[in-house]
């Protein structure tokens, strides 16, 4: 469930928000919601990644690979398609570590508070 809001809340926000909103988006709903650590990296990397290629894949499409064939040529990749999976690997990661730290913030508010001292009782 963590996946499709992700997922749905970042494209979205995409269409008004920078492209930094990928962070912000998979933070705030895996600490609003539990998750395992290893959950909560693969929900914030597959809600982003997969709109990303998504996305990535239809742009290709419609433009008979002309853009995304252009822009890999910039940055010396062979053809768009391999451009589209970095783009989703990089997105992708952004959304997993930014996932796994809501869910680590999340476990701080949720532990044992340490006394004044620094001392256990």
């Amino acid at each position: 469930m963590n996946f499709l809001i992700i997922a749905i809340l970042s494209a979205l926000l995409q269409i008004f928000t920078p492209w930094w909103t990928i962070a912000i988006v998979p933070f705030v709903i895996l600490f609003w919601r539990p998750a395992t650590s290893s959950g909560a990296f693969w929900n914030g990397f597959g809600g982003i990644a997969v709109p990303w290629l998504l996305y990535g894949y239809y742009q290709h499409f419609i433009s008979d690979g002309a853009l995304s064939d252009r822009v890999a040529k910039i940055f010396m990749l062979p053809n768009g398609i391999l451009l589209l999976l970095v783009t989703a690997l990089v997105g992708g990661l952004v959304g997993g570590f930014s996932g796994l730290s809501g869910h680590w913030v999340r476990q701080i508010f949720r532990s044992n508070p340490v006394p004044l001292s620094g001392r256990a009782s």
